[in-house]
């Protein structure tokens, strides 16, 4: 008897649990005929159908410049700088010469002992007066008929002879005067007054600082991107916290083959007169570039050996290849078929494939979703 039992209790609970299974299966239609009113029973509305496609993240492009800053170090230098040596020698009675003193070209730096050359040039003014007058006589006599030719052309030889002795003993007069080659500032001195002094001693170093040039090595890669005039910024330790205008002034004609460089000289106005030659400075260049697509890094996608990006049209992905040119904050300028404003897939690029179907899940700005 209890044995008959267990079996009716099993067999009420296997219909139990089929009933409520099939409640729940069927849990939208009972639902509908148990809310319908009388014996009438209504069809639901048919569900809204849902967009179907791989969900993604999209960016737009944007077009920008490949410009880069370029920064280098080189040695500062006179425009024009010479070391002042004495044309002659002798003793000094006169030097105008102290540090930082400054020139006009011509200028009297050095003055050396000149008494023996003042004799000499007085001796030959002498004899070219002498000289003038016998050619002016001989020259009235030989027009009258009364004195030969020879002797006229004598004197005239004499006369010739006595200009040029007069003109050698002005230069070497002349000699006795160190001038200003150009306009600049002179440097220390190692002679005062009344050293003796021989020919081509030096004297004082001469520079015209008005312009600073400084020379530096510039990649070849990027020789193409730099011109004359291309304006430049400088600093040097000489002049703390100061920055100092410049430019590009010359362009070396050839490339060192060893260090694949070429040479270039920039030049920085002096016209404040706070910069030395010697002096180290650190030069920076920004060098523009062409104009290229520019995408988030996150767009960037490599696969069978090519670089490419995902953009979207009429809801649909299409596959275009690109080249890095370069990285820059996050982003990265490619160089491929992209326009201004195309919009490129960043994230969900995983499952894409050409002509896939997407679903946009942001609107960028200038975009519609």
């Amino acid at each position: 008897m209890t044995r008959t039992s267990f079996w009716k209790q099993l067999v009420v609970c296997a219909v139990i649990l089929a009933c409520a299974g099939g409640a729940w299966q069927y849990r939208a239609e009972l639902s509908a005929l148990l809310g319908a009113p009388g014996s009438m029973v209504q069809s639901a509305p048919a569900p809204t159908q849902q967009a179907t496609g791989t969900p993604v993240i999209i960016a737009t492009t944007s077009i920008v410049a490949d410009d880069l800053s370029f920064t280098a170090i080189g040695t500062g230098f006179a425009s024009r700088s010479v070391t002042l040596r004495a044309p002659s020698g002798g003793q000094i009675t006169a030097l105008g010469i102290s540090a930082g003193t400054r020139f006009a070209q011509g200028d009297i730096v050095m003055r050396l002992d000149d008494t023996d050359q003042e004799f000499e040039l007085s001796l030959a003014q002498a004899r070219l007066e002498r000289a003038t007058s016998d050619r002016d006589r001989f020259r009235q006599l030989q027009n009258a008929g009364t004195a030969a030719t020879v002797r006229y052309e004598e004197t005239q030889t004499e006369f010739t002879v006595a200009q040029i002795e007069v003109d050698r003993a002005r230069a070497e007069l002349d000699e006795r005067v160190l001038r200003a080659p150009f306009d600049g500032i002179a440097g220390l001195s190692p002679v005062e007054v009344g050293d003796r002094i021989a020919v081509d001693d030096p004297v004082a170093s001469f520079d015209d600082r008005s312009v600073i040039l400084v020379e530096f090595d510039l990649p070849e890669a990027l020789l193409g991107r730099v011109s004359l005039g291309l304006p430049l910024k400088a600093s040097t330790p000489s002049a703390e916290g100061r920055a100092f205008d410049g430019e590009i002034a010359v362009i070396d004609s050839r490339i060192n083959a060893a260090t694949r460089t070429a040479r270039v000289r920039a030049a920085i106005n002096n016209d404040a007169d706070l910069l030395r030659p010697g002096a180290s400075f650190s030069l920076t260049l920004d060098l523009p570039g062409q104009m290229f697509p520019g995408v988030p890094e996150l767009a960037l996608q490599f696969a069978d050996g090519t670089l490419h990006v995902w953009r979207v049209v009429d809801d649909v992905v299409e596959r275009v290849e690109v080249r890095l040119v370069r990285r820059r904050g996050g982003n990265v300028i490619v160089d491929g078929p992209l326009s201004e404003g195309d919009r490129i897939v960043v994230e969900g690029t995983q499952r894409l494939r050409p002509g896939a179907a997407v679903v946009v899940l942001n609107a960028p700005e200038g975009t519609s979703s």
